[in-house]
């Protein structure tokens, strides 16, 4: 089982390498182009957004029921604004579908003060039409049709280079370079196997692996004198206040910009670091016996930390040292971990400073941050979609912790209490935010926990534990629908201490663009019928909330060694790429992919079987809960930023736990 476990993980990064390289080389052949800082190199692209569109004009106007732009008269027309900072271009591309009828078309650029540049005349037709730009700054554009008609605009762009790319090439250059990399791959790995003749091919204890290990376990050994003489007490008392400061930290370092400031994210990647070296000097055991993490989750968890160092080291980060501070404090910490006698208690002590921090949260929201109604509520933070994210990571404390009480003989009635209230107050915020994404890492917990409460045999006390449950459920719902959301709605106006986050304005993000830092409209009905609309649309825009736009721009500038931030996607604006994978190709380079993914199957395989060792240590829930919601919501939010979240942070956490898991069945 093993060896064709190893098989199949060696196929699979040799198909992955092979595509990637070749996929490089198609682009770059069909673009005549040979670029390593943009595989697809087109020059700036300005893709205008599909909220311009629907703007009203002179006899021109937008049929919402046909989604279609109506011409109602001769000569009709409509002004666009450029909201990208660059105002220079070379060519507009026009995209066009639906046309009822052809039409000479004209279009006017702008200059700041409207005054009139120069005029493109041409045949407004379906399909797409390029024009070629003349080399002045424009900031508006006017385009007129001379008859009337009725159009949709499938895409605006405007680009700094010609796009000449003769896509039907693409599967021939492809299957050649494609066949070309797996020689060259094979040769190589011939070569090296006849480099290795006569070598031990096996990683005992002078691997590598185990000789850096330690390295680490003398410096745990000596440093862990730094709190020699506490009691377990008081160990897991300061192990839990670390664990609380690393929380406040993360959150008020994303509320305040810290991490955007490099002088100020080197104090919080120093400081993050040094209380995850504490709480790993405080759980260090010596037990003369070193974990041996000889499986794949570790060796891509090793490849994406070394990986994360030479593109920082070659592009310069806006959000840096993620590589220097997983391979040197928290690597330290996994060790430490492993070496516990009772490791569950790390897990107890992280998981119930997290639940602390939620209900200090609950406190800041009913004193603080009042619900607007008709908005989506935003919590905490200064995006929706961050809160919620938050919230479904709090539940996974919740849930972690429910599951080991449910069988205790005389479960007190305060943890009962604690978790079920917890659980609920995190499903109504839930609603309040209307974000879909977490909604769905939401029911997926909670299909793990109950998938998880199936196979075994239960005691009388479990059906008796869970029939307390139900009734708390019941009455924390009444609790928190009717005096919760008063609260939250009336209390912080009525005491006078509504605060508002300074840049925040109360508007909807309608017509701004998709995404907007600033509190969104909510559905008339709720999220039900936000989730209907969604799924009825039939267009992935609207299913993805522009996304696709987003998306598409960060496959655009993928390149081999990252980029220093953000890529430009709306309206010129900067934004995370609303997806783990991609956002870790875009600060890291496109290679990075292979170890990352398969860091992000291993981390759900081992998190599951982890339910099921044979050695298993309590609360073991946390590991594939942990996991699955790193990465449902990685899938459309921004999850794989560091320093950012709390998600971010119980992921990297809950890996120590799992390498340990795995030390005794190891794949190769």
């Amino acid at each position: 089982m093993r060896k064709a476990g190893g098989l199949g993980l060696r196929l699979f990064v040799f198909l992955m390498t092979g595509m990637i390289l070749s996929g490089i080389i198609t682009v770059m052949f069909l673009t005549k182009s040979i670029n390593l800082d943009k595989f697809y190199d087109v020059g700036a692209v300005y893709d205008v957004s599909d909220t311009d569109f629907e703007l009203p004009g002179t006899n021109w106007y937008y049929d919402y029921e046909d989604e279609l732009i109506v011409a109602q008269a001769k000569d009709a027309s409509c002004n666009y604004r450029m909201k990208h900072g660059r105002k220079n271009w070379g060519y507009l591309y026009f995209y066009i579908e639906n046309l009822s009828r052809e039409t000479p078309a004209r279009i006017d650029f702008l200059g700041e003060d409207s005054e009139l540049l120069y005029s493109i005349d041409f045949v407004f037709q379906n399909g797409r039409s390029v024009l070629q730009l003349e080399d002045k700054d424009f900031y508006a554009y006017k385009v007129t049709v001379q008859d009337p008609v009725s159009f949709a605009i499938d895409g605006v762009q405007f680009r700094e280079r010609e796009y000449n790319i003769a896509w039907n090439q693409a599967p021939a250059v492809f299957a050649v370079a494609l066949m070309c990399c797996f020689l060259l791959m094979l040769l190589t790995v011939m070569l090296f196997r006849r480099c290795r003749v006569g070598r031990s091919r096996s990683f005992g204890k002078n691997s590598w692996l185990m000789t850096w290990q330690k390295c680490y376990a003398y410096v745990l050994e000596r440093c862990s004198v730094l709190f020699y003489g506490l009691s377990e007490r008081e160990k897991s008392l300061l192990r839990w206040l670390f664990f609380l400061a690393c929380m406040l930290l993360i959150h008020f370092s994303s509320l305040r910009g810290w991490t955007v400031n490099i002088a100020s994210q080197k104090r919080v990647v120093l400081m993050l670091g040094v209380l995850i070296l504490c709480i790993a000097f405080l759980s260090w055991e010596w037990r003369n016996k070193i974990p041996d993490w000889h499986n794949p989750l570790a060796f891509a968890w090793y490849a994406v930390w070394f990986l994360c160092i030479v593109s920082d080291f070659v592009v310069p980060k806006s959000l840096r040292y993620l590589g220097i501070f997983m391979l040197f404090s928290v690597e330290p910490f996994y060790l430490a971990w492993n070496s516990m006698k009772r490791p569950e208690r790390l897990i107890r002590e992280f998981l119930s400073a997290l639940r602390w921090f939620y209900w200090g949260a609950c406190i800041f929201c009913l004193f603080f941050s009042p619900l607007v109604p008709g908005f989506r509520y935003i919590g905490i933070y200064r995006n929706t979609n961050a809160f919620a994210g938050f919230l479904v990571t709090a539940n996974v404390a919740f849930l972690t912790s429910l599951d080991d009480n449910l069988g205790t003989e005389k479960l007190k009635k305060r943890v009962l209490v604690e978790n079920v209230f917890g659980l609920v107050t995190i499903w109504g915020f839930l609603m309040l935010t209307e974000s879909i994404t977490s909604l769905t890492a939401y029911a997926v917990e909670w299909m793990i926990f109950l998938w998880k409460q199936f196979p075994a045999e239960k005691k009388k006390s479990y059906h008796k534990n869970l029939r307390g449950v139900l009734l708390w459920t019941v009455i924390s719902s009444a609790i928190v629908m009717t005096v919760g959301r008063w609260g939250i709605t009336y209390v912080p106006s009525m005491i006078g201490t509504s605060s508002t986050i300074e840049e925040r304005e109360i508007q909807p993000a309608t017509g701004i663009s998709p995404f907007s830092l600033k509190v969104e409209a909510a559905g008339n009905n709720g999220v039900s019928k936000r989730v209907l609309e969604k799924i009825t649309s039939g267009e992935w825009y609207s299913l993805f909330t522009g996304r696709t736009i987003v998306w598409k721009a960060y496959i655009r500038n993928w390149n081999l060694f990252g980029h220093s931030g953000y890529q430009e996607c709306i309206d010129g604006k900067r934004m995370h790429a609303h997806n783990a994978v991609l956002q870790m190709i875009n600060n890291y380079g496109i290679f990075i992919v292979i170890p990352y993914l398969i860091m992000l199957y291993y981390s759900l395989k081992y998190g599951i079987m982890a339910v099921f060792h044979k050695k298993r240590i309590r609360m073991n829930l946390f590991f594939v809960l942990a996991s699955a919601n790193y990465v449902v919501q990685g899938l459309a939010e921004d999850i794989a930023t560091p320093y950012a979240f709390l998600s971010w942070l119980m992921f990297y956490i809950a890996l120590g736990g799992i390498f340990h898991q795995q030390s005794a069945r190891t794949e190769t």
